[in-house]
């Protein structure tokens, strides 16, 4: 899972090795099939990226407010995202919303 998690990471980074710093991320929770980022979109609000695999070297994204299971809201979503656009597709969802 570990695993799983860093390559994701180092898939951002390998992209833009700044932005991890730029999105403030405060921490990072590995999961099974991704990821889940804890970072800040521009205007400083919270928010969890997660990051979950999809085939072929496509993810899903989702932008949520909360990650609790009895109130989770998801403020934005971007499906089948290539790789090599997954920084770039992170950074657009957390730089439109306020």
């Amino acid at each position: 899972m570990e695993e799983r998690a860093e390559e994701i990471i180092a898939s951002i980074q390998a992209e833009n090795d700044r932005l991890l710093e730029k999105w403030q991320t405060e921490g990072y929770i590995p999961m099974e099939t991704g990821v889940l980022l804890y970072v800040k979109t521009t205007t400083g609000q919270p928010v969890v990226v997660s990051i979950q695999d999809g085939e072929n070297d496509v993810y899903h994204i989702e932008l949520l407010r909360n990650n609790d299971k009895f109130d989770r809201i998801v403020l934005d979503g971007k499906y089948d995202v290539p790789r090599e656009r997954l920084a770039s597709q992170i950074d657009a969802m957390l730089s439109i919303l306020h």
